[in-house]
């Protein structure tokens, strides 16, 4: 990494004394949350957390008539990591994104390199960036986009471990073991290789989008591969003043040893109002049927799930609900205040599938629990952004079911601030 901070402006003046598009802009981006019970029901016996994480970033971008080259610099750090005085360093500098895109035409084109895949409203592509270390993959893209409103991308990825200690080149072996918190692979949650295509076409009044991705997962010996497939359509359509929206996904394939059938759909309404859009709709997604001999239990792709089941994360971020499933009955709104705007959602959360009591023979309640969630965004200046957030959960029995937990506090809540500034050079 020391070669590759001058190897990059090396670049930014070579770009610079041509005669193209070039920009070099960059990203502060701090929060501080108070977590007393997010991602699961605080216990009795534990205190709540604290602490500030920052994210900082150098955006270059080159554009010419056939290609475009994009190069983003990423540190991630909690506050306190390094010493004030210490040579030690504690933080997470890398890669955030680094592609090159070839243009064959004004509709074909080819991108490659590590870079961010998000369609729609990121669902199952995103770019997950309310994470300081968002969500990025190593990938090939080839793209048809036309001015009529027709998009097709179809997009490939093959993912190894680096050459092993003592071996500086990979000679031997394909095997891409599953993350366990050890050992030599270190890519949390990654595919073997991963292969999808995306239609989408945009018309006057609505869109609709359709989804094809298979990804694989090695889990066993080196020739062992679960391949699952996903299939989705998405559509929009404006009504007067209502917006209608629908999503089903499927899933079949394999995980592991497991044959796989699931499901996930969602439809949601936003109407226009004098003061504010209100938005209502419905999630389900499938859990594990107990009488099933197949895994029925759907598995959200690569998307920005902290978007749709909540702020507090209880649910696809980070765990599986215990295979539960889920139903997410919800409502949101938005009111302008000055300068900025207050963002509120209400969800309603039960399982989508039956779970048991500690007997393992009594039913336990659907019900998991309401979760309030509260956002308050201003502008800071020309170039910033500050934001404000509240969330309670108020959690069911139920709930310390599928999380395991017991004794929990009956109060769960989360509170953080974030100042986000973006400045732009050239």
């Amino acid at each position: 990494m020391k070669k590759l901070i001058p190897a990059l402006f090396a670049i930014i003046l070579t770009i610079t004394s041509a005669q193209a598009q070039f920009s070099l802009s960059a990203e502060v981006n701090a929060r501080s949350e108070f977590r007393n019970g997010f991602k699961k029901p605080i216990t009795e016996g534990q205190d709540p957390a604290f602490f500030t994480e920052q994210r900082t970033r150098l955006y270059a971008n080159y554009k010419a008539d056939e290609y475009e080259v994009n190069i983003a610099l990423q540190d991630i750090r909690m506050w306190g990591a390094d010493g004030i005085v210490d040579k030690t360093y504690g933080g997470s500098f890398g890669i955030s994104e680094a592609w090159a895109r070839y243009y064959m035409s004004d509709k074909f084109s080819v991108k490659f390199g590590r870079q961010i895949i998000s369609y729609d409203n990121q669902r199952m592509f995103g770019g997950l960036e309310w994470a300081m270390q968002g969500l990025r993959h190593d990938a090939a893209l080839f793209m048809y986009e036309d001015s009529l409103g027709l998009k097709i991308h179809a997009g490939l990825a093959y993912n190894q471990n680096p050459a092993t200690a003592g071996e500086p080149v990979r000679l031997t072996g394909t095997y891409y073991p599953p993350f366990t918190g050890n050992g030599p692979y270190h890519a949390t949650g990654n595919y073997k290789h991963m292969q999808f295509a995306y239609l989408n076409k945009k018309y006057e009044s609505g869109s609709v989008s359709a989804y094809l991705v298979n990804d694989a997962r090695q889990y066993g010996l080196e020739d062992s591969v679960a391949n699952r497939q996903t299939y989705g359509l998405m559509g929009m359509k404006k009504v007067g003043g209502v917006k209608l929206n629908a999503e089903f996904f499927y899933q079949g394939g394999k995980v592991a040893l497991s044959d796989l059938s699931a499901y996930m759909f969602s439809v949601s309404a936003t109407l226009k109002t004098s003061a504010t859009p209100v938005i209502i709709g419905y999630d389900r997604l499938s859990g594990q049927d107990s009488e099933s001999t197949k895994n029925t239990t759907f598995a959200p792709l690569f998307g920005t799930n902290h978007a749709f089941y909540g702020f507090m994360d209880y649910f696809y971020v980070g765990n599986g609900n215990s295979n539960s499933g889920l139903q997410d009955i919800y409502l949101k709104t938005k009111f302008k205040i000055g300068k900025g705007a207050i963002l509120g959602h209400i969800h309603q959360f039960l399982t989508a599938s039956t779970i048991y009591e500690a007997d393992g023979t009594t039913e336990a309640s659907a019900s998991l629990g309401t979760e309030l969630d509260l956002v308050y965004v201003t502008p800071v200046g020309k170039i910033g952004t500050f934001k404000v957030g509240y969330s309670q959960m108020f959690a069911s029995d139920s709930m310390d079911i599928i999380k395991n937990t017991t004794n929990s506090k009956s109060l769960n809540n989360w509170a953080w601030a974030q100042l986000i500034i973006k400045p732009k050079f050239l």
